[in-house]
């Protein structure tokens, strides 16, 4: 070694490290410690009847499907290790998403590092900047946002930390009690798997580096016996889990994932044009959504030039993984860390519940980082094996990680609440019917300040359903806002749609009913009204309408049926005893309606209506004493 050479020696210690990394994770997540709960955070934390029990739901956390809580559907998914920490940190702070974001960011930190020290310890003759860089390219990758931001997904984050952690008791606890270091390798194995099904995959990645070392693969299997093991354990508690609740396993539709319904031959060939756009993300994310389904990645044929390159691209890295795997490690464990997760989430061997998603790119960018990295260092010369600075690296990485701040820290501000994000990703994924649907149904519940909310609210209901007609909720939701603004043919046109999907559907009826109320054909409304009711409707708004428009027709016996049908399902409603009380007037029942009245009127003092009604009917009884004071306390009561 020349003595420049000696001069510019460098070393760079891992508490230096850990703390750029982890401040570098800190800074850029910060802005999410003021967000909300945000899409499916309400079904694990905000709305889960079982999290929100605190401590005392963990066991029953530990014994059902994922979701449970919020739905009875089983999507054949058991993750309890985030959900047992939402429990605990809602009985912390209950019904405050600011605890829930410190931790995933904490997390996020805590697990950045850990690559680190993971790689460049499993790697030691390896310039420790390269680690470092690679380690700061995964800190920043816009792609983590849906991760970190979302609180929900902590189930990434915990399968990639329980896995690094593992790998710490598998390579570096080489000294001391040996077999305790085994045992706590297989807990930690089983920790990641409970957090996320996908973790299966960092089983065959410990095998890969078991490689670099041990070429014997019966030696590495009766070494790793511990975790695979771990593995048929894990599995048949899945299987417990998920067939024991007692309700089947939900079927993905292609409103959930877009390939669900086409040819075998179309499937595989839209996989591959996903998997070339998830390897053109990995070098630079040029779309990012919370949502990709129908028909944002349309399916295609095996001819199309997206799925050939996806086809070239898949046989490429195959190819590169087995060629460079034992001549360049990094090359080999870069691929590995990008296919393997791929083959779980990309559709490529089997349909998902999704079409596609940032976040299952989250253990990829592993990587990717590495092998843009090594590219970088390549190009630059700069020698992987020696403790010299990397500053011609550095000039490359630099701007790029900066970059990559910026565009993570905006996106961030994306993921603050529903309105913000379903405003933002409508722009991104225009062609997305679940992206115009939940847009639309967000300015219908009047979440943005707009005075053209209503009106926006129906234009994207319309490009919701130009993509896909047969959204079935954007057509029940765009009849109601028709209705609510008094469009009723409009809104009976939409619902008659509704009902080529599904003529069983209880509430579609009453809706109909309404319509044709509100729209003045009372004999369409007690049709579609009645029809409701015998599909198990029990809503007392139904009985009122169907009661009211049997008056309306005169039928007074008919309006009081359906008024008592409604008041055994609600027996504190003062309007339906108000309607009730004129029904049974017309009816010559007076001393009834004079009881319906007063009812009425003692459950909504507010309202001086029923005092008007009494004063009638006590005057047609004849009663003046009764019919003044009552006239007299409607009119000072209207005032």
């Amino acid at each position: 070694m020349s003595k420049k050479e000696t001069a510019i020696r460098f070393t760079l210690a891992p508490k230096t490290a850990y703390i750029i990394i982890s401040a570098l994770a800190l800074l850029l997540y910060a802005n999410t410690l003021k967000h909300g709960f945000v899409l499916d955070d309400v079904a694990v934390i905000e709305r889960n009847t079982i999290v929100k029990e605190g401590i005392s739901g963990i066991p029953k956390l530990l014994s059902t499907f994922y979701w449970q809580g919020f739905w009875e559907s089983n999507a054949g998914l058991y993750r309890p290790m985030s959900m047992v920490m939402f429990a605990v940190e809602y009985q912390l702070s209950p019904d405050n998403p600011a605890i829930h974001h410190f931790m995933n960011i904490l997390l996020y930190a805590i697990v950045c590092c850990l690559l680190y020290r993971t790689f460049s310890r499993l790697f030691e003759r390896t310039n420790p900047l390269f680690f470092l860089f690679a380690t700061l390219l995964f800190v920043v990758s816009p792609l983590h946002t849906e991760v970190v931001a979302n609180i929900k997904s902590r189930d990434e984050i915990l399968a990639l930390l329980f896995f690094l952690l593992c790998c710490n008791y598998l390579y570096f606890k080489t000294e001391g009690n040996k077999m305790l270091a085994m045992l706590l390798s297989a807990f930690f194995f089983f920790l990641s798997l409970l957090s996320k099904e996908g973790a299966i995959i960092f089983l065959p990645l410990i095998f890969l580096f078991d490689y670099l070392k041990e070429k014997n693969i019966i030696t590495i299997l009766r070494n790793r016996l511990n975790l695979i093991i771990t593995s048929v354990v894990w599995l048949l508690l899945h299987q417990y889990v998920i067939h024991s609740a007692g309700s089947a396993v939900i079927q993905y539709t292609r409103n959930d994932n877009s390939l669900v319904g086409a040819s075998f031959i179309e499937q595989k060939a839209t996989a591959l044009g996903i998997f070339a756009r998830y390897l053109m993300k990995l070098v630079y994310p040029y779309q990012m959504s919370y949502d990709y389904s129908f028909n944002q990645i349309p399916v295609i044929g095996l001819f199309s030039p997206l799925a050939l390159l996806g086809l070239f691209l898949f046989g490429l890295t195959v190819f590169a993984g087995f060629r460079y795997f034992r001549k360049d490690p990094f090359i080999g464990i870069g691929i590995a860390f990008i296919l393997l997760p791929l083959f779980l989430t990309g559709n490529l061997f089997f349909n998902i519940g999704a079409t596609m998603a940032d976040r299952f790119l989250f253990v990829s960018t592993i990587g990717s980082s590495l092998l843009i990295c090594w590219l970088v260092f390549y190009l630059s010369k700069t020698d992987l094996l020696k403790n010299f600075p990397a500053s011609r690296a550095a000039y490359v990485f630099i701007p790029v990680l900066l970059l990559f701040s910026v565009k993570t820290y905006t996106r961030n501000a994306d993921w603050k609440d529903d309105p913000t994000l379903f405003a933002s990703d409508v722009k991104t994924v225009p062609n997305s019917a679940r992206a115009h649907y939940n847009y639309a149904t967000a300015l219908m519940n009047n979440m943005y300040k707009k005075t053209d909310a209503e009106a926006e609210a129906q234009k994207e209901f319309g490009l919701c359903l130009s993509i896909d007609p047969s959204y079935y909720d954007a057509l029940i939701n765009s009849g109601s806002l028709y209705s609510r603004r008094k469009e009723y043919a409009a809104a009976i046109g939409t619902y008659r749609k509704a009902l080529l999907i599904n003529s069983q559907d209880h509430q579609l009826y009453a809706n109909m009913g309404e319509s044709f109320y509100r729209s003045q054909q009372p004999d369409s409304a007690i049709v579609y009204l009645d029809k409701a009711h015998t599909l198990g409707n029990r809503m007392i708004g139904s009985y009122n309408i169907l009661g009211t428009a049997w008056f309306t027709k005169k039928e007074y016996d008919k309006a009081c049926k359906e008024y008592e049908k409604g008041l055994q399902v609600d027996s504190t409603s003062a309007d339906l005893y108000l309607n009730y009380g004129n029904a049974l007037a017309m009816s010559n029942r007076d001393q009834e309606a004079i009881r319906a009245f007063n009812r009425s009127y003692k459950l909504n003092p507010e309202n001086p209506q029923p005092l008007y009604f009494l004063a009638l009917t006590y005057n047609k009884l004849g009663d003046t004493l009764n019919a003044n004071m009552y006239y007299d306390a409607f009119k000072k009561n209207k005032k």
